[in-house]
């Protein structure tokens, strides 16, 4: 029978819980370290272990109003409490943490993966807290699957391709409607597709919205645009 649902959480049941809350967050996070990512090992293991603490204190109240339920019944009907409150704020306010991971950078957004394994991680250690190992175990495995093995998958056949701002301002002796053959020539040639365009004439400059792929370095872009002697400056928006 699970330890859980005794009248006691012992004290090997707690040491027990606190290691496998560092094993499990420890794990994830090596993985994310290992990557280089802005939440890692340590980052990893103190939400995971955080979140067992937590679910820990929601198992030990339980104890407590249940021993105390048997030592005065009579004025047990009046004591009420929810357990799972506690839980359903540190749920909620890992989200927060995990958006502090996540950055805009040039048109494209990094760090989403990182915030939902840094919610998940916390969500294990909420099971983990209330020894609820036959759940929490196949579900550390189920995210270290999906973390180490579909990352190729995802890179194949999903994240292909990114959305880049390019503003190409033209020099004064050039003519805007020939440059901007020149430019589609390049962006051709790089298997580069056109979103939008926002032609903006008295400033004789052109912001392109583009479909880059995900391979494509945006400075090799820039490098070949600028080559181009009726153009006066590049720049990623």
């Amino acid at each position: 029978m699970n330890d859980s649902f005794n009248l006691i959480l012992s004290n090997r049941e707690i040491i027990v819980r606190i290691i496998a809350a560092i094993l499990v967050g420890g794990i994830i996070g090596y993985e994310r370290g290992v990557h280089n990512r802005p939440a890692g090992f340590r980052t990893h293991i103190l939400v995971c272990l955080g979140a067992c603490i937590v679910s820990m204190i929601q198992d030990q109240l339980r104890v407590n109003i249940i021993n105390f339920a048997i030592l005065y019944p009579d004025i047990s009907q009046v004591i009420k409490t929810d357990l799972g409150r506690i839980g359903a704020q540190v749920v909620s306010g890992i989200g927060f943490l995990g958006a502090g991971t996540i950055m805009r950078d040039k048109g494209t957004v990094g760090g989403l993966t990182t915030a939902a394994s840094i919610w998940a991680t916390g969500c294990l250690g909420i099971g983990i807290g209330w020894g609820f190992y036959s759940l929490a175990i196949p579900a550390g495995i189920a995210i270290i699957v999906v973390l180490v093995t579909l990352k190729q998958l995802e890179r194949s056949l999903i994240n292909k391709q990114y959305i880049l701002d390019v503003e190409v301002v033209f020099t004064n002796k050039s003519s805007i409607s020939m440059c901007s053959v020149n430019i589609y020539d390049i962006l051709r040639t790089m298997d580069i597709k056109i979103k939008n365009i926002q032609k903006i004439e008295n400033e004789r400059r052109i912001i392109y919205s583009l479909i880059v792929p995900k391979q494509l370095n945006y400075l090799d872009l820039i490098s070949k645009i600028s080559c181009y002697d009726f153009v006066e400056s590049v720049n990623i928006k």
